[in-house]
């Protein structure tokens, strides 16, 4: 899985540096070092959202002399792009136009990526190998017990100075590697924070299952939530919306395999609040907003890096959700529809014959168009209103 129009303004590197009058600004280097210029943008949000791709490599977001922001990698002391690249290959593709800078014209850094394991704000922890927590005059522990041969459920236990606060067991049937767990503020109203942990279900391209245990605010106690079983690493945790708790992102896991296989499926992401013992997606909200203009930014940063996502049904199917869920459904589905390859061993199927598709002879089984397929798709989950030409396919 991954997370034919350029990003607008995301490729003018040089015009952007070359309309500013030269001055030094507080990013400035000196003559041994470049920083590696990769997009320029007017919109912070689409900045941070290019930014993700490169987070391994720390980029940075900086705002410039011209008003607008820039993604940056390094510093590097390597003389040309091609050496760079060469002495750091995890950098991976970057677009034609991409340049080194001094930074004169850099004022400052207005965001900085940071690898994945260290955004996880999760700790490990193992069979016969517990991890513990303290805060709110409680003592959480989480623990696994058992041996590949005989994995063990995973027991998460508080305690207070009185004794025992609660105690919840999980299924064994899990890996006994992959799993971590932590205290998170997910909930701004409740007195503790909630204790988050999880177990990896094994699988080449599988999955991680997550528990919340909370005590809401006017509830009689500590209470287990299931959070679902998601791909990968399951959720990852930011707060969108400035209230001092964190939401829970995910991709949209449904995604994954409906129009092409898993390496070719582009999953916009969801994002959730935990509110009492109730966890909403709210991925419609104003609030996250901005996260959702980060991921079409991604998306579209990754397809300048790649043109021929624009003709590959798994990228299209994901782009178009993530567009019409902002607003920019029209123009999507008219990119989607010129693009659209309607030759796909992906999508629902229906039966010639009218039965139902578990009981249709092979013979008998059709694929729905994938643009109708699409339209249906984006309808029963929640990604806006179709525009009246995807609205059409339905009929």
């Amino acid at each position: 899985m991954q997370n034919i129009l350029g990003l607008a303004g995301a490729s003018c590197v040089a015009v952007m540096l070359a309309a500013m009058p030269a001055a030094a600004g507080s990013m400035a280097l000196s003559d041994a070092e470049r920083w590696l210029t990769i997009a320029s943008t007017k919109d912070k949000d689409t900045a941070i959202g290019i930014s993700g791709i490169y987070a391994q490599e720390r980029a940075k977001v900086v705002s410039t002399q011209s008003g607008w922001f820039a993604v940056i990698l390094g510093p590097y002391r390597e003389g040309s792009i091609a050496e760079i690249l060469g002495a750091h290959p995890s950098i991976g593709d970057i677009p034609e136009d991409s340049l080194l800078s001094r930074g004169d014209k850099y004022i400052d850094s207005v965001w900085e990526e940071k690898p994945w394991e260290e955004q996880n704000p999760l700790a490990v922890y193992e069979s016969k190998k517990p991890v513990q927590f303290a805060a709110a005059g409680l003592t959480f522990t989480v623990s696994m017990e058992g041996d590949e041969d005989n994995p063990g459920p995973t027991t998460a236990t508080a305690v207070n100075s009185a004794g025992s606060v609660f105690s919840f067991t999980t299924p064994a049937e899990y890996s006994l590697f992959g799993s971590d767990a932590g205290l998170l503020k997910l909930d701004p109203a409740t007195a503790a924070p909630q204790l988050v942990f999880t177990r990896f279900t094994g699988g080449a391209h599988c999955c991680t299952q997550t528990w919340i245990a909370t005590a809401p605010e006017g509830g009689t106690g500590w209470t287990l939530i299931d959070a679902g079983v998601l791909d990968g690493g399951g959720y990852s945790y930011e707060d969108a919306d400035g209230d001092g708790a964190l939401e829970l992102v995910n991709v949209d896991n449904s995604f994954l395999y409906a129009f092409d296989s898993y390496a070719g499926s582009f999953a916009p992401i969801r994002v959730n609040r935990l509110r009492g013992n109730v966890l909403k997606d709210i991925s419609g909200e104003e609030d996250v907003r901005k996260l959702l203009k980060r991921d079409l930014a991604r998306m579209e940063f990754e397809a300048k890096l790649n043109q021929d996502l624009w003709k590959e049904n798994g990228f299209l199917a994901g782009w178009v959700a993530a567009k019409q869920r902002l607003g920019q459904g029209e123009d999507a589905w008219q990119t989607a529809l010129e693009n659209l390859n309607p030759v796909s061993d992906f999508g629902p199927q229906t039966c010639k014959t009218g039965k139902p598709v578990e009981d249709c002879p092979f013979d008998d089984l059709e694929r729905v168009p994938v643009a109708k397929a699409l339209a249906q798709f984006l309808a029963e989950r929640d990604y806006g209103e179709l525009p009246p030409k995807a609205r059409a396919l339905l009929k």
